[in-house]
């Protein structure tokens, strides 16, 4: 069973609507903090490919020290977040973050995803990408 490490929020809730729909178990971490030190990036070596999962801006720029330690361990992990919406993408709209400008110096790929029908897509890639 695929586990996914996550911590919830208002930009990221139409997908966890959708993953109560599907087979995969959510670990729900009680702080956005706790992405730091997830436990994904020692376990992925262990079980595959780590995934984990967080709102916009907090939720998002706590994941940087994680994404960073499993680079550095070279820890498959594959990190989704949420986003504004793409209408106002750019405008600094509340909770907005670059969080792709953020961790260009700390992952192999990252892509912003600004159509629902690309969601699969861009995820199988990241899988790829990750093995």
């Amino acid at each position: 069973m695929r586990e996914i490490f996550g911590y919830p929020g208002g930009a990221i809730l139409p997908v966890y609507d959708a993953l109560g729909k599907s087979q995969l178990h959510h670990v729900l971490v009680r702080h956005d903090r706790v992405l730091r030190t997830w436990p994904m990036a020692t376990r992925a070596p262990a079980v595959g490919i780590g995934v984990a999962m967080a709102t916009s801006c907090p939720g998002a720029t706590n994941m940087v020290t994680g994404i960073a330690t499993a680079m550095m361990d070279s820890s498959p992990v594959v990190c989704i977040t949420g986003q504004v919406s793409s209408k106002v993408l750019g405008s600094d709209a509340f909770q907005e973050i670059d969080i792709t400008g953020i961790t260009m110096p700390i992952h192999k790929h990252n892509v912003v995803v600004t159509k629902a029908e690309d969601i699969a897509r861009t995820i199988r890639e990241a899988f790829l990408i990750a093995q």
